[in-house]
């Protein structure tokens, strides 16, 4: 497929990075010249310097033959505006990644009309909604659902008193409503494992599970027998995303305290939040964190633009009696380090939009994408279609590529285990876990041949 993407910043870099490792043909437009050399260096694509709201920059790009036009610079002006130009070049899917809500929201006129965007991705919204999910699972670090089956995709890091610690995965077969949960990746360290019938839970393992709804009740308690429901949180900074995460709240039991250094963001926040306590102050100041009563706190949110200011004021946090932190950074490359010091959780908006961009461009019977935090594996929902290899023969005699795992079929609405399954139909959606190198050949099992 031919995609020309509009902004080589993070997230125009890692999409590009993976479809051209994929065998997509990629154009990017940008008018930073620092970026435009560090794809020129670093990307076997073709590059164009200008303004993606430009014409005449668009035609050199060949938006014309483009199948798929991705705007992802860090304006959604010009990114609204790319997708009305690209319009005009012929029939071809148009992704815009749209950070204000006001365009994104159900009822806006932009979605009403059409407005010649085809998908539209806010980073904000997936982050907000992944923070919820995490706060809404004592004990995990990173929360995906799936869309159908109530199939849950969690991480945990686990403690060295886990019921779960020390046992083989053979051992874990004989434990009560094991036929609901799968432990997929084991993140030790800076090693990825992919479990096999004697891989053994070690203390600080980062594990991620792959679990039906019904069943989380009952794994919790093996991997975390102290993590308690959540009631009191504090959100560091008024910014959008931290609005609309204190929003989203209200509706809740929990405890809301925002902090925010901006007197005029402050005041706008009291202003716009029913229940949540606004205090004017820096999160860095410990007489503030005590008047916020950090020493009571269940989760400490640092959601400012600054990774440093974020990263103190966690540390700080967690020092003084927060239980747990979340951290948020917009540089990817920073988020295996900040993994390395005292936060639980680290989020990066630019990856997600990546992902959630991704899953549109590998359209077909793909359904989903999640990265797996920040690992090069992949948990992709797919629906295995009529004439594919994967309904042609038992499932005992495919043979999977030896970067991916089977992970769960969705069977008449319900989450079913590979183990005892002779088979799986057309139509139904599957869960696998991959390494991007065997994206190409998982799909190639999930598609019939045309």
């Amino acid at each position: 497929m031919k995609v020309l993407i509009i902004g080589a910043g993070a997230v125009g870099f890692n999409i590009a990075k993976q479809l051209s490792k994929e065998g997509h043909d990629i154009s990017i437009v940008e008018e930073n010249p620092e970026l435009v050399q560090k794809i020129t260096e670093k990307l076997d694509v073709s590059v164009v310097a200008g303004n993606g709201s430009s014409p005449s920059v668009l035609e050199a790009a060949g938006v014309s033959e483009a199948q798929m036009v991705l705007a992802v610079t860090s304006s959604d002006e010009i990114n609204i505006v790319v997708c009305i130009l690209a319009s005009q070049y012929g029939n071809k899917i148009k992704i815009a990644r749209i950070r204000n809500s006001e365009f994104t929201n159900r009822d806006t006129l932009i979605k009403q009309n059409g407005f010649c965007v085809d998908h539209m991705i806010n980073p904000e919204q997936i982050i907000v909604d992944s923070i919820v999910k995490i706060i809404e699972t004592p004990g995990a670090t990173f929360a995906v659902d799936f869309p159908i089956g109530d199939v849950l995709l969690r991480g945990f890091h686990v403690p060295k008193d886990a019921p779960i610690v020390g046992k083989k995965f053979y051992e874990l077969e004989g434990i009560e409503y094991t036929d609901s949960f799968l432990i997929v990746y084991i993140q030790r360290e800076d090693e990825t494992i992919v479990p096999s019938h004697n891989t053994e839970i070690l203390p600080h393992d980062d594990i991620f599970v792959l679990i039906a709804k019904v069943g989380l009740p009952y794994f919790l308690p093996m991997v975390n027998r102290r993590a308690d429901e959540v009631e009191k949180i504090i959100i560091y900074r008024a910014s959008r995303t931290g609005l609309q995460l204190a929003k989203t709240l209200e509706n809740s039991s929990i405890d809301v305290t925002m902090i925010e250094p901006e007197k005029d963001k402050a005041e706008i926040a009291a202003a716009n939040l029913k229940d949540a306590v606004v205090l004017h102050g820096d999160a860095t100041e410990i007489d503030l964190l005590k008047e916020a009563a950090i020493e009571d706190t269940d989760i400490f949110i640092a959601l400012s633009e600054n990774e440093q200011t974020n990263l103190l004021a966690s540390l700080l946090a967690k020092k003084h009696g927060a239980k747990k932190t979340i951290v948020l950074t917009n540089e990817p490359g920073l988020v295996p380090i900040i993994n390395q010091v005292n936060v639980d959780v680290v989020v990066n908006p630019r990856l997600v939009t990546a992902s959630s961009i991704l899953q549109h461009v590998r359209r077909g019977q793909i359904l989903s994408i999640a990265k797996l935090g920040d690992s090069e594996a992949e948990a992709i929902e797919l629906i295995a279609e009529e004439g594919s290899e994967i309904v042609k023969k038992p499932l005992r005699k495919i043979r999977f590529p030896k970067e991916s795992i089977l992970g769960a079929i969705v069977r008449n609405g319900t989450m079913l285990l590979p183990k005892g399954i002779d088979d799986i139909y057309p139509g139904e959606s599957v869960v696998v876990f991959t390494l991007p190198d065997a994206i190409g050949k998982v799909q190639a099992l999930f598609s019939r041949k045309r």
